[in-house]
């Protein structure tokens, strides 16, 4: 059983690491999708998630976002989110949009690849849930949707995130 733990979505800090990530992370579910040498791994890790690409089984990007502790120094992105205001960031072949409270969901459930889901004990009359959605837009480009909902303060706080990322256009020194 999952056990509630309570966590502020201002506490979430979104981190883009080139390579491996040094962090202790309890991993709940997880699926993948091969793209020729690549490997996307999607996983839910608590009410967060972690995505990580590998080439030719070395990890090349993760994206992780989460209320975790990883050194801002030792990533190529580091953003918290304690004024819970959208943010974007982007680089060649790959990007993410993060927005608190917004209802859009850019990947229609019936256009998708896959999923991963889990939800979470209630917490105050309300049920936190993570969900991840994930598109193949092509042959060499992915896109997945990110659901976080967090009880806070009486009400539900949605965050979602939306990523891209094309094997062809992503530079990174292959």
């Amino acid at each position: 059983m999952i056990e509630p733990i309570h966590q502020d979505p201002a506490d979430l800090v979104l981190s883009i690491v080139a390579g491996k990530l040094e962090a202790p992370l309890t991993i709940l579910k997880q699926s993948s999708l091969h793209v020729g040498a690549w490997t996307l791994t999607f996983h839910i890790i608590g009410e967060s998630h972690l995505v990580t690409l590998e080439h030719d089984r070395a990890v090349v990007l993760c994206e992780l976002l989460a209320c975790a502790d990883v050194d801002a120094a030792s990533c190529v992105h580091h953003h918290p989110f304690n004024d819970s205001a959208a943010h974007c960031f982007v680089q060649s072949g790959y990007s993410i949009d993060v927005h608190f409270d917004d209802g859009e969901h850019p990947i229609s459930e019936t256009d998708i690849d896959g999923t991963l889901e889990v939800t979470f004990p209630e917490v105050a009359g309300q049920t936190p849930l993570t969900r991840i959605l994930w598109q193949r837009v092509g042959e060499n480009a992915v896109r997945w949707h990110t659901l976080h909902l967090y009880p806070h303060q009486g009400k539900i706080v949605s965050v979602h995130s939306l990523s891209y990322w094309d094997a062809v256009q992503y530079n990174h020194g292959l």
